[in-house]
């Protein structure tokens, strides 16, 4: 069996929000109870190399991970990854989806991203029908798909892309005549005043910066069909299944808080969450979604309880803002995005003083907030996309103990040469040069920071201050999450 993502790679890659701890906080979040991670079951489709799964899957010992794609290639490479980094708990098969059969409600967890909206309608039937007989009744799946009416306009570039690359077979000449042509449309486009040509000359230039196999695959794909939210929820009901809300911060606000805008819209969606979502997909002109489902009959409460963060984590990248700007009394804080929030409220300052100070480690909402106010405010940094929310910590923080160990999956993509390696935050981190792919390889937990200065200093690259590198390597792996905290 070969097929187009045999002839050209795929950017297969790690996905924080597919997390069953992501998916299962979202799941609390709106009054359903989450199968556990330690022992879930999770199926991905069009896993591709499984290197997404085998990032849960080392996390999770005990749970059971199965990944399907119609890539021989990916499949081959991504068996010899996880046998590399000894993961057991991982099966990948290369199959047709309409084909793999399981166990009915045999899954806790189903991913299916970037396939829906690339697929013939038969295939989006049997995948949405496949959620329907699979999911357990705890159960969440996510599915993602383009989203209309925001594609419309994408839909334009493409169709300029498929005239530049028509009678074009071979990959690397059809993407090179794709971005030959949006580089040269981008740039005629931006010459006017034109409302419309202004919006095509930005999508033109967001996809000159997507790496080749997403442009082969994704936007020159044969297939492409998006989607509107309401008739996506339709099919999905049509198999048993309800919406539970979408993996994507901003939308997860719209669900729990009332906003001016949903009591603007009441008198066209009469109060329906369904009916108000697609509404907002038209307001903001949405491109994509990730939409969570769940088994019908489960009663769900959107709007948001303090209560439901019982027994949920945050991690947030918070550093103290000290300037002279800053007011008496107020608590100030930098975010990742060098962003900036800021606090007159003791207890959610004292809180989010907690998360800085703890990162990478997420911190237990039960610890830092006890109060009503305070854990709402909290909720906000993470539907303001500045911190992560989830069921479970994982298992790092600032020390990496007396013998460093990072995380095999990590340490197998590193021996194989790969520049972009595998946190235990579920997360990508690109490494630089043979020696820090080394270095990490180096981190079995076998080793003294003592015995690894020495084996650096072997190097025909060493440096007298090679032990200074190596102490700096650790602290950084660490707040990479790429080691495991001690303990």
């Amino acid at each position: 069996m070969t097929n187009v993502y045999d002839e050209q790679d795929y950017p297969y890659a790690v996905r924080h929000w597919t997390h069953p701890t992501q998916l299962g906080a979202l799941s609390r979040l709106m009054g359903r109870a989450a199968a556990p991670f330690e022992d879930c079951r999770v199926l991905e489709i069009g896993a591709g190399d499984g290197v997404n799964l085998a990032s849960m899957a080392i996390g999770a010992p005990r749970a059971q991970f199965v990944g399907v794609d119609l890539s021989e290639r990916a499949v081959a490479a991504g068996r010899e990854l996880i046998a590399a980094a000894g993961v057991a708990n991982v099966r990948l098969e290369c199959v047709d989806l309409r084909n793999f059969e399981a166990e009915p409600q045999s899954f806790d967890y189903i991913v299916a991203h970037g396939v829906y909206a690339w697929a013939p309608k038969d295939v989006q039937e049997a995948l949405m029908a496949l959620c329907g007989r699979l999911l357990s009744p705890r159960g969440v799946a996510m599915i993602s798909y383009n989203a209309l009416p925001g594609c419309r306009l994408r839909q334009g570039v493409r169709d300029m892309l498929l005239s530049a690359v028509a009678g074009i077979e071979e990959p690397e000449r059809k993407i090179a005549a794709a971005r030959a042509a949006a580089a040269f449309h981008a740039e005629q486009w931006s010459a006017s005043d034109n409302a419309f040509r202004k919006a095509l000359e930005l999508e033109a230039r967001d996809f000159l910066g997507r790496p080749d196999g997403l442009i082969f695959h994704d936007e020159l794909g044969e297939i492409y069909d998006p989607q509107l939210f309401s008739d996506v929820v339709a099919k999905a009901r049509a198999q048993g299944l309800d919406y539970l809300c979408d993996n994507d911060p901003s939308l997860v606000e719209h669900a729990l808080f009332e906003s001016e805008l949903w009591s603007k819209a009441l008198p066209l969606t009469g109060g329906d969450q369904i009916a108000y979502e697609q509404t907002l997909d038209f307001v903001e002109t949405r491109f994509f979604r990730r939409s969570l489902f769940c088994r019908a009959g489960a009663p769900l409460e959107r709007r948001f309880s303090p209560e439901r963060l019982a027994g949920l984590y945050l991690e947030a990248p918070l550093e103290p803002f000290i300037d002279a700007s800053v007011a008496e009394g107020e608590f100030a804080f930098k975010t990742a995005r060098q962003g900036e929030v800021s606090t007159r409220d003791p207890a959610f300052g004292a809180a989010m003083r907690r998360l800085g100070e703890a990162y990478p480690r997420a911190l237990a909402i039960d610890e830092i907030a006890a109060e009503a106010p305070a854990r709402a405010a909290l909720l906000r940094l993470y539907v303001g996309n500045m911190a992560r929310l989830a069921t479970e910590p994982f298992p790092v923080g600032r020390d990496c103990g007396d013998k460093p160990f990072a995380n095999p999956l990590a340490r197998a993509q590193a021996r194989l040469g790969l520049g972009s390696v595998t946190s235990y935050r579920h997360s990508q981190v690109q490494l630089e040069g043979d020696d820090t792919r080394r270095f990490l390889d180096l981190l079995d937990g076998t080793r003294s920071v003592d015995e690894l200065v020495r084996a650096m200093s072997e190097s025909a690259s060493a440096r007298d201050d090679t032990g200074k590198l190596v102490d700096a390597a650790l602290r950084t792996f660490a707040l990479w999450g790429l080691t495991r905290a001690p303990g």
